[in-house]
């Protein structure tokens, strides 16, 4: 009787012991968990790094236009237009996105009296509610001998996947003093819009 009884038992145990030493399917399990965590990483990472290179790519933008503005001794709407062209070129955005991009250039100087004025203001789109306000503006980049113009880029970002960066606003300003003159006038409010062409987005002003 205990013979009879006694086999069934230890063969239970013997496979228990078998499956408890086996090892087969770890890996895979491990895998199921571990797997989930390293793609979200991955996926974050790679949109986080396409934040930065935007970031990087409207700073050079505002510096490219405040560079491009201040080599002239004074512009011309066409000259507006091109200069927002080349700052649309580096930011490198297609049309979809360059509608939430907003760039506007000002113009002072100081008169013999002192003040500051305004004397040229252009824009792309609209994401600046307020124009640039001069009066924290040291006196040693703003004078009665020197101008300066200010340049501003928004940009309302927008990852692939707006799950991990989702739709931060990058910003920059600009500021430099004029070359070949004491100031650089042009018009008093130059608007421009984005359109679409064959060559990607361009200003229209």
């Amino acid at each position: 009787m205990y013979s009879t009884i006694g086999k069934p038992i230890a063969l239970l145990q013997t496979l228990t012991k078998r499956v408890l030493k086996n090892k087969d399917g770890v890996a895979a399990i491990e895998f199921a968990f571990v797997a989930p965590v390293m793609i979200a990483l991955y996926l974050g990472l790679a949109e986080v790094s396409l934040l930065i290179s935007a970031d990087r790519n409207v700073s050079h933008a505002a510096s490219v236009t405040g560079d491009l503005a201040t080599q002239e001794e004074n512009l011309s709407t066409t000259d507006v237009e091109d200069i927002f062209n080349a700052t649309l070129a580096v930011l490198g955005t297609n049309f979809t996105n360059s509608q939430r991009v907003s760039i506007d250039m000002i113009s002072f100087e100081v008169d013999g009296a002192g003040n500051k004025q305004e004397i040229g203001y252009a824009k792309l789109g609209s994401g600046f509610s307020t124009k640039f306000n001069s009066d924290g503006v040291s006196a040693t980049l703003l004078n009665q001998t020197s101008g300066l113009v200010v340049t501003r880029i928004k940009y309302d970002y927008h990852s692939p996947s707006q799950t991990f960066v989702q739709t931060p606003s990058l910003s920059e300003t600009f500021m430099l003093k004029p070359r070949k003159s004491k100031s650089i006038p042009f018009g008093a409010s130059i608007t421009c819009t984005v359109t679409s062409s064959a060559n990607g987005p361009r200003a229209n002003c």
